[in-house]
C-alpha cells in the first residue's frame, strides 16, 4: 500500500511484514472511488484532512468504555498564535500551554518520523518541534492535528514511566506500515482519491488494523495495549499519527540542517582585532588599534561591598612559586591568607552568575513574556538541576544576582517583535550586543548569562565559547533564549531537563571543554585540551545511523533501570565520574578501528536529553582538563571561585527543598464519582485512594511540587502530585483551581495542572488531572498583576532647592541615585549623592540605586542639570592656555558636545588605544582626546546604539562650537 501522504519515499527493497488487503471492501471502494473520479475528479492527497475536527471532546460518552479504561481524554482545541509578532501576554500563554503539552509528545513522535522517513537521522525531539512550528506557523491545519494527538498520546498521567513502551510499540508499527505500503492492490490509484472520500480512510484504518493483529506486531501491540485497550481507539490513533506527520517525514534535508542550527558544531569565534587607517585630516592618516573591550566606568555601593566582605583566612601560607604566579595574575587580590590550590588538586570551585533575564514592553504597561516575574525563581531551578550534574567536577554555581525588573532599563525591549529579534541568528550579541559590555557585572571572575528572545522563532538552545573570553564579555558571555529558561518549556521534567543539560553544556564551553566528537573523520576532537579517555568519534549522536536504537536505549534505561525516578537520576549523576556500563555498547561505534565505542551520554557531545537524563556523565579525563584549563585561561575565576567555595557568600544556596514526594499509586480502573446534583458542595471524586503522606524520597535539586497551606490562597493539589492552575479555560470558559465542569459531570473534579515550578510530569492529555478540591479553592485569587512601570520624575519647583543628595533623581526617568554612600571601583574615596570624582565635563553623577540601571547597562547616571551648580566646575584644561607647553594625551573637555562621530555614536567612557606605527599605546582614555600621534586632532573609540559597523571603532573628533 503506497501512503502517497510520503511525498516520494519509496520503500525498502526486502521489507519485512505483510498484509492481505480486504478484497470485499476494496471492490466497494473501487465503485465508489469510480463514481467520484467521472463526477468531480482526484483530489490532491488522501487524508488531507483530519477524521475529525481539531480539538473534538473525547470523553468517553458510552458509560462502558469509561469503566473499561481508566484513562480518558479531555481534548483541548488547538488555538492557532502568531507567536512572532506582538501579541499580548494571553495569547503568549496560550503559546505556551500548548508548547508544554507538545514537548513531552515529540519525545514520541521524533521516532515516528524518522521510522517513516527511512532516514539514518533521529532528530532531537526539541528540534522537531521548533521546525515543524516554524514550518506550519501559517499552515495551523497541519499544527491542528499535532497538537491532538499529542494530547492521546499523553492519556496516562504515567506516559513518562510508560515511555519506553510506547516508543517502541510505535515504531515498530510505523516501520510495519512503511514496509508494507506498496503492497496494496492498486492502491496507489486509490490512494489518490480525494481525502473527502470517507472509504479510503476506511481502507488506511483497516490496513492498519490488520497489521496490529499480525504476527509481526504482537509485541508491539503489548507495549501499546494496556494504554489502549479497545483496538478501534489504537487503530484511529496509529492512523491520526500518521495523517498528522506523513508530509513532514519526508523532509529529511531541512529537518537535518534545522538540526545542525540548533547545535551548531562551531562556535562563533572572537576575530582578531586588527588596526584601521583613519583618515585624520586631509593630509594625515594613521593607523589605529582599538581595544576591543576596556571596562566602563564602574561603580559600587559602599554596604553592598561591606555586606559582601571577605571573612579572614587565619594564618597566612607561603605559596609555591605556581601559586604565587597565580596570584599575580589577579586582579582582584584574595584577601590576605589566602592560597589557592593548583588544578591538580581539583579542588572545589564556586563560580557567581549573573543572570541579565530581557523582556519587553506591551501595549497595555504589562511587561512580557509571561513568567517574567517569576524568571528569577525558574533560574534558581536550572541552576540547582545543573549543579547535581555538575558535581563530580567539583565545580558548582551560584546565583550572584538575576536582574528581572524592568528598572534595569537595559532589558527592557520596546516590543515583542524587537525582543524576538534578539535571537533571531541564535547569539545575542549579534542583534541586542550594545548592552553587553557596559552590563557585565564582576567580569571575568563573574560568568554573564543572558537571556532574550524565544525558541520559536530561534532554532537554537543557546550558546558559548570555549573558552570563554576573559578580555571582552562580547566574547565571554553565555547567551540563552526564553525558552531554555522557562518552566514553561526547555527548563521542566516534561522536557526531560534540557534546559539544565543547555547550561551544563554552555557552561563546560565556557570553562575550556571541547565537544567529544569530531565533524571531519575520526579523529581526537579533545586531544588538545589534554583528554586522553573520551573514546574517538565520528559526528554527533543524531546523525549515526543507529541513533533511534541509542534514543530508545536510554529511554529503557530512565524507565527500566531507574523506574523514572527523577531524583534518583540526579543523585546517580552527581556521583558519576566515567563512562558508566549502560553508555558502553558496540552496536554504537562511529569509528569501529579505534578503541571504545560511541558515548552517547557525555555531556560534551549532542545526544538527547534522555541520555543525560539517564546516563549524563564526564570522564575523568575532563575533569582534569576542566580544572587546569579554567586555571590557566581565567585564574581570576579559579582562584576566587576557591575561595567562594570556603567561605560561601550569604545566599550562595538556597534553603534544602522539602523531600520529594513519590507518585501515588495509578487510579482504578472506575472513573471518579458524579457529585451530587445539589449543596452541600460535591465530595472529592475518589479515582483512587484518599491520598496519604507519601513516603519520603531522596531531596531533589528539581523539587516535586508541595501542597500549598490551607487558607483563602490555597491550591488544590491534583491526583499524580500536582497542583491545580489557579484560573485556566477550557472551550470558551474560565475555572478557577479545581471544579466539575458544566456538561462534564461524569469527570468529576479535574483541573489544568499548574506548571510554575517545573517539576509536573503527570499530567493527563498533557495538561489535567483529576484533583481534591482545597477548603477555600472558590476564593482562589488571581495571579498578581504585573509590575507598574516606573513613574517619570517630578521636576523641582521653581524655588525648591534641588535634590542632589542620597536618593536624587538623575536625568532618566525613573532612575535614582543610591541611598547610601557610593565609591568608584579601585577607589576608597566614598561620595554620597551627585559627585564628580573623575571630573566629567558634562556634569555630576551617581552610582545608582540598587536594582537599576540605564538603558545602555550602566550602573550610573549623570544627575539633573540644577545639581551642576552646586558642585565645582571642572580645572581649565592646561593645555588649552595660552603660552603653556602641551602634554599629550588630553582630555578635550568638550562641554557644547562633540562632532565628528557617526550617526548614533559618541565617544565611550574609558577605552585604550595603540598607534602601531609609532608604537605607542594608551589605557583609560575617556571622550574625545588630542593625541600627539593625531598632530593633535582629536580622536575617540566610539560606542554606539543600533550601528553595529561603527560600534567600538576609532574616529576623528572635535568639540562643537555651539
Amino acid at each position: 500500500m503506497d501512503f502517497d501522504g510520503l511525498d516520494g519515499i519509496e520503500a525498502p527493497e526486502g521489507a519485512v511484514g505483510h498484509w492481505r488487503p480486504p478484497y470485499t471492501l476494496l471492490a466497494t471502494i473501487g465503485i465508489v472511488i469510480a463514481i467520484v473520479f467521472f463526477g468531480g475528479g482526484f483530489g490532491v492527497g488522501w487524508a488531507a484532512k483530519p477524521t475529525k475536527e481539531a480539538g473534538f471532546i473525547v470523553v468517553g460518552t458510552q458509560g462502558e468504555n469509561i469503566a473499561r479504561s481508566p484513562n480518558v481524554n479531555i481534548i483541548r482545541p488547538f488555538q492557532p498564535i502568531q507567536y512572532n509578532q506582538n501579541i499580548p501576554n494571553d495569547a503568549v500563554q496560550t503559546f505556551d500551554d500548548q508548547n508544554a503539552v507538545l514537548i513531552p509528545a515529540f519525545h514520541v513522535l521524533t521516532l515516528v518520523v524518522s521510522t517513516l522517513g527511512g532516514t539514518n537521522y533521529t532528530y532531537s525531539p526539541n528540534v522537531l518541534r521548533l521546525y515543524v512550528q516554524s514550518k506550519y506557523q501559517n499552515s495551523q491545519d497541519t499544527l491542528a492535528k499535532i497538537y491532538n494527538v499529542a494530547q492521546r498520546l499523553q492519556i496516562s498521567p504515567d506516559f513518562f514511566n510508560d515511555i519506553y513502551a510506547i516508543s517502541t510499540g510505535l515504531v515498530d508499527v510505523f516501520g510495519y506500515v512503511r514496509a508494507n505500503q506498496a503492497k496494496v492492490v492498486a492502491g496507489r490509484r486509490l490512494l489518490a482519491a480525494s481525502s473527502d472520500q470517507p472509504l479510503a480512510v476506511d481502507l488506511a484504518k483497516a490496513f492498519i488494523r490488520s497489521g496490529l493483529q499480525a504476527p509481526e506486531l504482537q509485541g508491539a501491540l503489548g507495549n501499546l495495549e494496556p494504554l489502549w485497550p479497545q483496538l478501534d481507539d489504537l487503530v484511529d490513533l496509529v492512523y491520526d499519527i500518521f495523517d498528522a506527520v506523513r508530509g513532514i517525514a519526508a523532509q529529511v534535508d531541512d529537518i537535518v540542517a534545522s538540526q545542525e542550527a540548533y547545535h551548531s558544531t562551531l562556535e562563533p569565534l572572537q576575530g582578531s582585532v586588527q588596526p584601521s587607517t583613519v583618515e585624520v585630516s586631509a593630509d594625515l592618516s594613521v593607523k589605529v588599534l582599538a581595544n576591543p573591550y576596556s571596562a566602563s566606568l564602574i561603580v559600587s555601593i559602599v554596604e553592598d561591598e561591606e555586606a559582601e566582605g571577605a571573612p579572614a583566612t587565619g594564618a597566612a601560607q607561603e605559596p609555591t612559586g605556581e601559586q604565587r604566579r597565580m596570584l599575580q595574575q589577579l586582579t582582584n587580590p584574595l584577601p590576605a591568607g589566602f592560597i589557592p590550590a593548583l588544578p591538580a588538586a581539583l579542588p572545589s570551585v564556586l563560580i557567581p552568575t549573573v543572570w541579565h533575564i530581557v523582556m519587553y514592553s506591551n501595549d497595555d504597561g504589562t511587561y512580557g513574556p509571561p513568567g517574567i516575574e517569576q524568571a528569577c525563581d525558574m533560574v534558581q531551578r536550572m541552576v540547582a538541576i545543573a549543579n547535581s550534574r555538575l558535581a563530580p567536577t567539583k565545580f558548582q554555581l551560584f546565583i550572584k544576582e538575576c536582574r528581572n525588573k524592568p528598572s534595569y532599563q537595559y532589558l527592557v525591549k520596546p516590543s515583542r517583535v524587537d525582543w524576538l529579534d534578539c535571537t533571531a541568528t541564535c547569539w545575542i550579541y549579534e542583534n541586542c550586543g550594545d548592552m553587553i559590555e557596559p552590563s557585565a557585572q564582576d567580569y571575568p571572575r563573574t560568568v554573564n548569562i543572558y537571556v532574550a528572545g524565544d525558541a520559536p522563532p530561534s532554532d537554537c538552545s543557546g550558546y558559548g565559547w570555549a573558552p570563554g573570553a576573559t578580555d571582552d564579555p562580547m566574547y565571554g558571555h553565555i547567551g540563552f533564549p526564553w525558552a531554555t529558561v522557562s518552566t514553561s518549556n526547555q527548563n521542566s521534567r516534561g522536557a526531560y531537563e534540557g534546559g539544565a543539560f543547555a547550561l551544563v553544556h554552555e557552561m563546560l564551553h565556557h570553562l575550556g571543554l571541547q565537544h567529544t566528537y569530531s565533524g571531519v573523520n575520526c579523529s581526537d576532537a579533545d586531544a588538545t585540551a589534554d583528554v586522553p579517555d573520551t573514546p574517538i568519534t565520528f559526528q554527533s549522536v543524531w546523525r549515526q545511523p543507529w541513533s533511534w536504537r541509542a534514543s530508545l536505549a536510554c529511554s529503557a534505561y530512565w524507565n527500566k533501570t531507574l523506574s523514572g525516578n527523577w531524583d534518583e537520576a540526579n543523585r546517580q549523576a552527581s556521583v558519576r565520574v566515567g563512562i558508566p556500563s549502560g553508555d558502553v555498547n558496540p552496536a554504537f561505534d562511529s569509528c569501529p578501528n579505534n578503541t571504545g565505542s560511541d558515548e552517547i551520554a557525555n555531556y560534551l557531545t549532542y545526544s538527547y536529553d534522555v541520555c543525560y537524563l539517564a546516563l549524563g556523565h564526564l570522564t575523568s579525563g575532563q575533569i582534569t582538563a576542566i580544572h587546569q584549563i579554567s586555571a590557566d585561561s581565567n585564574p581570576e575565576l579559579y582562584a576566587w571561585g576557591q575561595y567562594y567555595a570556603r567561605f560561601p557568600p550569604p545566599g550562595a544556596f538556597p534553603s534544602p527543598p522539602p523531600p520529594a514526594s513519590s507518585p501515588p499509586p495509578p487510579a482504578v480502573s472506575s472513573p471518579p464519582r458524579s457529585p451530587p446534583p445539589s449543596p452541600p458542595p460535591p465530595s472529592p471524586p475518589p479515582p483512587s485512594p484518599s491520598p496519604q503522606p507519601p513516603p519520603a524520597a531522596v531531596p531533589s535539586p528539581s523539587p516535586s511540587p508541595s501542597a500549598s497551606p490551607a487558607g483563602p490562597s490555597c491550591a488544590s493539589r491534583t491526583q499524580r502530585a500536582c497542583t491545580c492552575k489557579a484560573s485556566w479555560n477550557y472551550l470558551g470558559p474560565t475555572y478557577r483551581d479545581c471544579v466539575v465542569v458544566p456538561g462534564m459531570e461524569s469527570r468529576g473534579f479535574f483541573c489544568e495542572v499548574d506548571r510554575t515550578s517545573g517539576n509536573c510530569a503527570n499530567a493527563r492529555n498533557g495538561w489535567w488531572d483529576y484533583c481534591t478540591p482545597c477548603v477555600s479553592s472558590g476564593s482562589t485569587p488571581s495571579p498578581p498583576p504585573p509590575s507598574p512601570r516606573p513613574p517619570s520624575p517630578q521636576p523641582p519647583s521653581g524655588n525648591a532647592p534641588p535634590n542632589c543628595g542620597p536618593g536624587a533623581p538623575t536625568k532618566t526617568a525613573g532612575l535614582t541615585c543610591a541611598t547610601g554612600l557610593w565609591k568608584v571601583t579601585g577607589s576608597n574615596i566614598t561620595y554620597s549623592g551627585c559627585a564628580n570624582p573623575n571630573r566629567d565635563v558634562r556634569g555630576v553623577w551617581c552610582a545608582l540605586a540598587k536594582g537599576q540601571a540605564t538603558v545602555a547597562g550602566a550602573g550610573w547616571d549623570y544627575c539633573l542639570d540644577a545639581c551642576n551648580a552646586l558642585a565645582p566646575s571642572p580645572s581649565p584644561n592646561p593645555n588649552t592656555a595660552p603660552g603653556n607647553a602641551i602634554t599629550y594625551p588630553y582630555d578635550k573637555q568638550c562641554q557644547r558636545g562633540v562632532t565628528g562621530l557617526p550617526s548614533t555614536c559618541s565617544c565611550a567612557d574609558n577605552y585604550n588605544i595603540a598607534f602601531p606605527d609609532f608604537k605607542t599605546s594608551y589605557s583609560s582614555q575617556r571622550g574625545c582626546t588630542a593625541f600627539k600621534e593625531t598632530n593633535g586632532t582629536g580622536m575617540c573609540i566610539v560606542t554606539c546604539t543600533n550601528n553595529r559597523k561603527a560600534n567600538r571603532q576609532p574616529y576623528p573628533c572635535d568639540c562643537a562650537s555651539a
